[in-house]
């Protein structure tokens, strides 16, 4: 535990108490102070009939949660109490560990359950909240680390915050402990004042004042400058900003952090077969896509046994992952690496890509046939982890060898000096597959499909092993609109990347699912079921999502119909959150804290300013334009494009798709194998439409719109590829 923390907590409460000393108010032959209401639902668990993964995790705790709404502010208000909320996210299990030390406490839980009014909140549904962490954590100068404790005026305004993510055994009860002695007392002090001067609280004035500041600094900063350079010279430069961040003799990749580097992939191999860049630019693109997926393909980060990817690494390489794994994770690498087979060509590529889809639609599919989010059960990373005898006692001598062999297991353990300095996974090997299926076959001297079974038996064998080791784990079983847009548009990305037309069939069918299960009249949500609009309503983030997911859907099967609920949903989108001259994040029926808030970095996935803007570009080219009171919002560029390129990646493919544009219009009548090609492109940097009669294309002819303004006329499947570059053979 840092002393940090508490430093920082501490000028926050003896800021608040001696402003509330200073303003002693005269009480004498005032109103009799009222009774404080204490409301029934705050002596039980409130959350069971929440959807969603956190809520349900939850739902029997003896903390008697309470779900974020403007009613249980009120209650808090009502019972005269400060609210103690926690700020989490699925996609970080961390939160089960910091819950279940606070529940261990009965001391705890007493204090939790009759000083406060305790409310969870999920940082993925309410994601305007989830983004408000980083400036909460900024504020008090610390990195982002969730889940957060924030303890809260009944206005919804935050009064003290403090991470909650430490690991030491006890440490969370004692942060909290130390925490509530210095905010209780400031609440303790305030409250007769409060009481006796008609229900005047300085802590929650000055609540309110600090909110109204950190609001102008989020308006300030939300309200870019325009680069100065045309937007396509940003995009070149940028690209060979984001290719120089890799090192090839450290074999690092310089600002991109812990997590799996799937945007950056994404945007490197789309950049390296897109027509029109320079040719430098291109050729960089490929090296540093080769050279990335160098590193990660016969890496850790792979599970070997389930086909599944982990969400990133707990150390400086990539041997070492955090063992945590989301659909959403899922989902974002395979659509990276399709783009990247169609760059390399690399078969490699290919087959983790189908493993991960494989593993997403085993592991994350609902009764309902859509994608949960997910939800990690905390495991010590030692049960994923192998001793070179535990495979010698589980496998027979013959596949133990080549297994070994393939996975470079040590005796005294694969991991460096640099990863596991403490030498605490002494004689113990993280798996990956340093080899593809074929070679390993080849050295074995057998066909590929005899050693494919082989293979898949020995996976089986460890899996139980290991499975065994791992526990009964939670499932999550709550359908979810982000994991199942995300999951359509990985099923178009492989269909286009395969020409597998299960593949095709299949986001038709989790498309209509989708609209069914989110759709509230012209509205989306983000469960399958109801829930206030506080916790469960769509965020901006779910409606890009969604028209990313349609567009999709529309490329791959020249249905055009789709792009009717396309152009609804960008209606609904300007409706909402086309605001005060930014794109605000949250509807305003489910608004509770009054603040400026606009996902426009890569703070946790891609930013909804990336997604609508590609959306606006898609669309546009299709002439089926955003209301311009969106497409306004989502097109500028900021400041830090070019010079940080990485948290911006999403951005970027929307304007290099938009400056550098590759329109494919279709002729009537096309041959079979030529509609199956012009269904197969790029989903995103390639953009289709139907011919017009003053497009002047024949029937059967296929014409391509290059970047410099050039155009040609194919008939063909082999020339429509040859057009844009070659892709992988079908």
């Amino acid at each position: 535990m840092k002393a940090s923390y508490f430093s920082a907590l501490a000028v926050c409460g003896v800021a608040l108490v001696a402003s509330s000393c200073r303003h002693r108010p005269n009480t004498a032959n005032g109103p009799a102070p009222s009774a404080a209401v204490v409301a029934s639902e705050l002596q039980s668990n409130g959350l069971g009939a929440l959807p969603g993964a956190i809520y349900q995790s939850q739902a029997g705790s003896p903390i008697h949660w309470q779900p974020w709404t403007k009613v249980s502010l009120q209650r808090a208000k009502d019972a005269r109490r400060l609210v103690f909320a926690v700020i989490a996210m699925p996609q970080d299990p961390s939160f089960q560990s910091v819950l279940a030390d606070l529940t261990s406490n009965p001391a705890v839980v007493t204090i939790i359950n009759d000083q406060y009014v305790p409310v969870l909140i999920d940082g993925d549904a309410a994601r305007e909240i989830g983004l408000v962490t980083a400036d909460l954590c900024a504020e008090i100068k610390r990195p982002l680390q969730l889940p957060l404790f924030v303890w809260m005026a009944y206005t919804g305004n935050p009064v003290a915050w403090i991470p909650a993510g430490v690991t030491e055994p006890g440490a969370v009860v004692k942060l909290f402990k130390q925490s509530h002695t210095m905010v209780g007392q400031m609440w303790a002090e305030d409250l007769p004042r409060m009481i006796n001067d008609s229900g005047t609280s300085y802590v929650v004035d000055n609540s309110e004042r600090n909110n109204a500041g950190r609001s102008k600094r989020l308006e300030q900063r939300i309200h870019p400058k325009m680069l100065s350079e045309s937007p396509a010279l940003v995009v070149s430069r940028s690209l060979r900003q984001l290719a120089s961040l890799y090192d090839p003799y450290t074999r690092s990749f310089d600002e991109a952090g812990s997590l799996f580097p799937s945007a950056a992939i994404e945007l490197l191999a789309t950049a390296a077969v897109h027509p029109g860049l320079p040719e430098d630019v291109r050729s960089r693109a490929l090296t540093t896509t080769r050279e990335l997926l160098t590193d990660l393909l016969p890496s850790a980060m792979f599970d070997p046994l389930d086909g599944g990817v982990f969400a990133g690494r707990a150390g400086p390489s990539w041997s070492l992952p955090s063992f945590t794994r989301n659909c959403l994770g899922q989902t974002r690498v395979a659509m990276a690496l399709l783009q990247a087979y169609r760059a390399t060509g690399d078969q490699r590529v290919l087959e983790k890509a189908l493993g991960v889809i494989a593993f997403a639609e085993k592991s994350y599919l609902t009764k309902d046939q859509l994608l949960a989010v997910g939800l990690t059960t905390e495991t010590p990373p030692t049960a994923w982890m192998w001793r070179v005898e535990d495979v010698t006692k589980v496998l027979a001598p013959d596949d133990a060898a080549w297994w070994i062999k393939a996975t470079g297991m040590k005796g005294q353990g694969n991991l460096a000096a640099e990863v596991d300095p403490q030498q605490e996974f002494s004689h113990r090997n993280t798996l990956g597959l340093t080899k593809s299926v074929a070679a390993i076959a080849a050295e074995l001297s057998q066909p590929v499909d005899v050693f494919g079974a082989r293979l898949t038996t020995v996976k089986n064998q460890l899996l139980t092993v290991r499975n065994a080791r791992l526990g009964e784990l939670r499932r999550d079983n709550e359908s979810h609109a982000g994991a199942s847009f995300r999951m359509v548009s990985t099923y178009a990305a492989a269909f286009g990347a395969t020409g597998d037309e299960v593949f095709r069939d299949k986001a038709v069918a989790l498309l209509r699912r989708a609209r069914e299960a989110f759709s509230v009249g012209p509205r989306l949500r983000v469960f399958a079921k109801d829930a206030p609009d506080s916790v469960g309503a769509g965020r901006a983030f779910i409606y890009a999502l969604a028209l990313q997911a349609v567009i999709d859907v529309a490329t791959i099967t020249s249905d055009d119909h789709w792009l009717f609920w396309s152009e609804d949903l960008a209606a609904t989108a300007a409706e909402l959150f086309a605001g005060s001259g930014f794109l605000k994040e949250c509807p305003e029926t489910a608004e509770i804290i009054k603040l400026p808030i606009s996902d426009q970095v890569m703070l946790f996935d891609d930013s909804t300013v990336g997604l609508i803007s590609l959306a606006e570009c898609r669309l546009a080219a299709r002439g089926r334009p955003l209301v311009a009171s969106l497409s306004q919002l989502a097109t500028p560029l900021p400041s830090t494009l070019a010079t940080v390129p990485i948290i911006h990646t999403d951005l970027l493919l929307a304007t290099l798709a938009r400056h550098y544009p590759v329109t494919v219009l279709l002729g009537s009548d096309l041959a079979p194998d030529l509609k199956l090609a012009s269904e197969r492109l790029q989903l995103r940097a390639v953009q289709h439409r139907s011919a017009l009669p003053a497009d002047q294309v024949p029937a059967g002819a296929v014409k391509v719109m290059l970047p410099a303004g050039d155009s040609r006329l194919v008939t063909t499947a082999a020339a429509l590829q040859q057009a844009l570059l070659p892709l992988p053979g079908k």
